[in-house]
């Protein structure tokens, strides 16, 4: 996790410094041209790596404050891009750029709503569905030990009505015998 940070960190630190050296050159509209993009694609690395990682789990506090670290260093690369772009006089190029990358965050913080929501929609599911076994397997245990336990007395009466058949044999037997009940 860390080390995708660490390498888009180096990637804006790599953009930084051509920043710097366009702007001694004077660079020229394919130069600023060639430069947004790979700007955008270190931006993008970014949004992956945050989307990545939503997905998976919400954000440690050590990784939301990396992740704020790199979004300011885009934002400061980004005015330093659009100064080389004015000085080169491809304001045109820049203004395209900025609208698809805004459409592009609107894009990204609607998956990530979405994400959320799916998230929040998945445990609901899972709550309920726990919910739905808990009671039918309560619902079968409780049946399964009802018919048990009417099995087992209907055995303990059996075994009682037997016992008490025994002895009023042995009384009778008795009583045959020697004329009492007890002999």
């Amino acid at each position: 996790m860390f080390a995708e940070l660490a390498a888009i960190g180096s990637a804006l630190s790599a953009i930084n410094s051509a920043v710097s050296t366009y702007k001694e050159t004077k660079a020229n509209a394919q130069d600023a041209a060639r430069l947004l993009g790979r700007f955008s694609e270190t931006s993008d690395k970014l949004d992956k790596w945050e989307k990545k990682t939503k997905l998976k789990r919400p954000l440690t506090p050590k990784e939301a404050m990396d992740l704020s670290i790199q979004r300011r260093k885009i934002k400061n690369t980004e005015t330093q891009i659009k100064d080389i772009c004015l000085m080169s006089g491809c304001i045109d190029i820049w203004q395209d750029a900025q609208r698809i990358r805004a459409q592009s965050e609107r894009e990204h913080q609607q998956y990530l709503k979405t994400v959320h929501i799916r998230r929040q929609k998945r445990k609901k599911k899972i709550k309920q569905i726990s919910i739905v076994v808990l009671i039918v397997t309560f619902i079968i245990t409780l049946g399964v030990t009802g018919y048990g336990s009417k099995w087992l007395y209907k055995q303990y009466r059996l075994q009682e009505a037997k016992q008490e058949l025994k002895e009023k044999r042995r009384i009778l037997r008795n009583i045959r015998e020697c004329g009492r009940q007890r002999c």
